[in-house]
């Protein structure tokens, strides 16, 4: 659950998408955003709610919802048409009961592995990613997903050059797969002309062969991400 409060604006809208993906970060199936206490003078500030339950969709496959808006809000909710994007509840207990309700039953699948800036580590994510899939029952992807893991494995290992943590998990029909380094450096796709550039061609093949893929800024560093449908 995340307690938002105060006034939300244009300059303070950045301060909750970063905390929302801090969160992300840490894979929960279900994010309640608490806005009992949440006013905003500026409507347009709340586009930024619909934008991060697309990317929590995205990856890591979270659910979003909002809980206990006061009056005013709500009606600037329906205003910008948020809510019908966003579950919003009377209270956070009947959006955490929701969520836990329409959740496939039992945690949703994970495997992860953490792997030093080495020449192996590819490897060690490619038999991580391959015995997640056959063990999971979506063995078709497993060539394609070690395809994947091995670009960004590399990526992080070129160009981060920190410890790395390789997580796959399953939920909603969809394989997530993602690296996390130390580095805030964030990945620079290389273009169509220039795909023999270092790490350019690496991103163009994750972006050719996914549903969709993209990077989550940490406090500690970055989670670049890929996504196919199961």
């Amino acid at each position: 659950m995340v307690h938002v409060a105060g006034s939300l604006g244009v300059n303070t809208a950045p301060v909750l998408r970063t905390t929302v993906l801090e969160c992300l970060a840490t894979e929960p199936a279900l994010i309640v955003l608490d806005v009992a206490e949440l006013r905003t003078h500026e409507d347009v500030a709340l586009t930024v709610l619909p934008a991060l339950a697309q990317h929590a969709a995205a990856w890591p496959g979270s659910a979003v919802s909002m809980a206990a808006a006061p009056a005013p809000l709500r009606h600037a909710l329906d205003r910008m048409a948020v809510a019908r994007q966003i579950p919003l509840f009377a209270t956070t207990d009947a959006a955490i009961a929701h969520g836990c309700a329409g959740a496939p039953g039992g945690e949703p699948p994970m495997m992860r592995v953490r792997l030093q800036p080495m020449l192996d580590a590819t490897a060690a994510a490619r038999h991580l990613v391959d015995r997640a899939c056959r063990l999971w029952g979506v063995a078709r992807l497993a060539d394609l997903a070690e395809l994947i893991i091995t670009e960004l494995v590399s990526n992080g290992v070129r160009h981060a050059g920190t410890e790395l943590e390789v997580r796959v998990s399953l939920r909603r029909h969809q394989l997530h797969l993602s690296v996390r380094d130390g580095s805030h450096a964030l990945p620079v796709r290389g273009s169509s002309d220039d795909t023999l550039a270092e790490g350019g061609r690496g991103l163009l093949v994750v972006e050719a062969l996914t549903q969709r893929w993209g990077c989550t800024p940490v406090p500690d560093g970055k989670v670049v991400w890929a996504s196919l449908r199961a």
